[in-house]
Formats: C-alpha cells, sequence, structure tokens
C-alpha cells in the first residue's frame, strides 16, 4: 500500500511539474511567472494543494520554514505567495485533475466491466467578500449573509477518486444541470452511475437513456410528490418495466389528459419578457415537445419486517434484468454510500473546509 501511495505521489509531482512548465497555456497573462523565482509555478500550485487547516503564516512556515533556516533565508511572506497565487487559473487544477485520472492504471471494474461512480453535492463556506458571486442572504434578518459554494462531484466509488466536479454559487445551484454536464463530458467506456432522489426527474433519465455506454441506478420518491406510475406500485418488492409520455405542451396536455396517461413538463415560456410570476416554473428540458420515456423502477424494503412499520425505497434503472435482478440493484445502490464518506474525508481528514483566500 506505501508503494502504491509513493507511485501515486511521484505521478501527481510530475504532473504538477509539467503544468508549471507550461503554465501559459492556462493562464491569460503572458507575463506572469517568467522570472526565476522562489515562487515558481510548480511550486505555487503544489503549496495551494498541500495547505493544510492552520493559518498562511504556518502553512508557509511547514512549507518553506525548513529550507529559509538551513540557507539564513526569510520564509517566503503571504503578500508574496498572494500574489503569485492570483496568477494562477481554475483551469491549471482542472488540468491536473483530469491529466491525473487519465493516468490511472489498474483500474477497479464492477463485474469485470463497469465504471462505478456516484454523483452529489456537498456546501462549502467561504470567507466572508462583500463582492463574492456566491453570497446567499440568510433567511432570517437577524442573521448575516455569508459565502458558500455547492460543489458537484462525480466520484469513482471502487477507485476512490473524484473524476469530475462544478462549482454553483449556492443561491444558484441546479444539481440535476451539473450532473448532465458532467455525465456528457465523461469518456470511460461503460459506466454504472447512482444518484440520490435529489436528481429524479424526466430530463435526467431521458439524458442518461441517450447517453453511450450510461447505465444508471437513480433513487426516487416511492410515495407522496413522485411519479404517479411509482406511487402506485404496490407495498411489495417488485420489478417494473414503465413508459412514462412526457409533454412540454399545456395545450397537449389539457387537451389529452382525460384520454391518455400524460406528464407535463413545465418548460420555460418562449417569450421575451423581463420579468415572470414567482410561481413560473423554468425548468430543464432537453427534449422535444412530446416524448416517450423508458425506465424500470424497483422497489424494494429497507427496514426489517420485525419493526412493524414498512419503509419502501424504488430506485429508476436501465441495468437489464437477467443480470441485475432487483436482490443486485439493491446492492449496488449501497454502494452509493462512498461518496457520502469521500465528502467527509475531504472536508475534515484533508481540511478542505479551511480557504486561504476569498
Amino acid at each position: 500500500m506505501k508503494a502504491l501511495h509513493k507511485n501515486i505521489l511521484e505521478r501527481l509531482d510530475q504532473i504538477i511539474n509539467n503544468t508549471g512548465d507550461h503554465i501559459h497555456d492556462f493562464i491569460n497573462n503572458p507575463h506572469a511567472f517568467t522570472r526565476k523565482r522562489t515562487l515558481d509555478a510548480a511550486t505555487v500550485l503544489k503549496t495551494t494543494i498541500n495547505m493544510q487547516g492552520q493559518n498562511l503564516n504556518s502553512e508557509l512556515f511547514r512549507a518553506f520554514g525548513e529550507d529559509a533556516t538551513k540557507k539564513n533565508d526569510k520564509v517566503v511572506s503571504t503578500s508574496a505567495y498572494v500574489q503569485r497565487k492570483s496568477q494562477l487559473s481554475p483551469a491549471c487544477f482542472k488540468h491536473i485533475l483530469t491529466v491525473f485520472n487519465q493516468n490511472l492504471f489498474n483500474i477497479q471494474l464492477f463485474d469485470h466491466h463497469y465504471r462505478l461512480f456516484a454523483i452529489d453535492g456537498s456546501d462549502f463556506n467561504q470567507i466572508w467578500n462583500p463582492k463574492s458571486n456566491n453570497i446567499v442572504q440568510a433567511s432570517s434578518h437577524k442573521k448575516k449573509p455569508y459565502c458558500q459554494i455547492h460543489v458537484n462531484a462525480l466520484y469513482d466509488l471502487l477507485n476512490n477518486t473524484y473524476q469530475d466536479c462544478i462549482f454553483q454559487p449556492k443561491s444558484e445551484m441546479d444539481e440535476r444541470k451539473a450532473a448532465v454536464q458532467m455525465l456528457k463530458a465523461l469518456n470511460c467506456g461503460p459506466y454504472i452511475v447512482t444518484m440520490d432522489r435529489g436528481y429524479t426527474s424526466f430530463n435526467m433519465i431521458e439524458n442518461c437513456n441517450h447517453l453511450p455506454n450510461c447505465h444508471y441506478i437513480i433513487r426516487t420518491k416511492a410515495g407522496q410528490g413522485g411519479v404517479k406510475e411509482i406511487t402506485t406500485l404496490p407495498d411489495q418488492e417488485c420489478d417494473r418495466e414503465i413508459s412514462c409520455l412526457v409533454t412540454t405542451s399545456n395545450y397537449y396536455y389539457i387537451t389529452h389528459k382525460a384520454s391518455e396517461n400524460i406528464h407535463h413538463v413545465q418548460h420555460h415560456y418562449r417569450q421575451y419578457i423581463k420579468y415572470r410570476s414567482k410561481n413560473t416554473q423554468d425548468l430543464s428540458w432537453d427534449f422535444g415537445e412530446l416524448c416517450t420515456i423508458k425506465f424500470r423502477a424497483c422497489k424494494f424494503r429497507i427496514n426489517d419486517a420485525k419493526s412493524g412499520k414498512e419503509e419502501w425505497e424504488v430506485v429508476l434503472t436501465n441495468l437489464d434484468r437477467k443480470n441485475y435482478p432487483l436482490k443486485r440493484i439493491k446492492e449496488l445502490y449501497h454502494l452509493r454510500w462512498g461518496i457520502e464518506t469521500s465528502f467527509k474525508k475531504l472536508k475534515y481528514s484533508l481540511g478542505s473546509v479551511q480557504f486561504h483566500s476569498k
């Protein structure tokens, strides 16, 4: 295991060095990082990635203090580091993540065939900055506004790596839109992606149905507020093929809902108006006016029969029933919990809740 970790760190170090050597491919300032200094591009990248939860002075002393003592030099100042870091861009770190994932070897596959992913989101508080785009107005007038970002992550459950991520202001977060964007950018052969019930939507399901190599398991509401074909499933373990007719046309829905089992997606109005009623729904829809969406609904009990009260869950999938019967679907969805534990490690064990800049 130690040899594996060493190998990973060596490869990461090489990727960062290569990114530093070609830093102008990722930043717009042609004059940045042109002089030979202690804080070259690769050093700033490594220092930023290696930072933990201490204040900036302590972190810089940890990074440079020993070498500075040996050479009787001054430790790198916070102002020097901040100025150099401001010359970087998010594209630098995105490139490091992408290349690191491309260079992974001995990748574990589920059933020797599928990559196994999970998509979920988590909130990260930032240092207060009145100029930030990530300001969230507190619900109570007694509380002050704060800065928070929502991180949408695509996580490899078997290889314990983050494959992709999208940042959104908490006040403007759209988890479904981010999930579709990450899945469309994914290029890794056949895969299975698991999602919690906050991602359930006709648009999400149909996007997954259209994506090549995409197999999904999405938890959905089993009771009130769910899709009517699912809420009417019997309170027993069952596995059904379901087909839903969906339209964005309010006229078609009104004139056909009595004779057809149809769903209405309240898509954005095609009107050039600046303001709309707060009740107007503006939902994502990437397909035509009339669409038939097919999926498999798997219902199973999640609590002990001796407990008295019955608790059921329903997941939607496009995996075939022969190779993935109800029991295996249940086991597969259970593996999704790996992304929850990864967020815990990312925030608290690795200290990513500590930001060293605004």
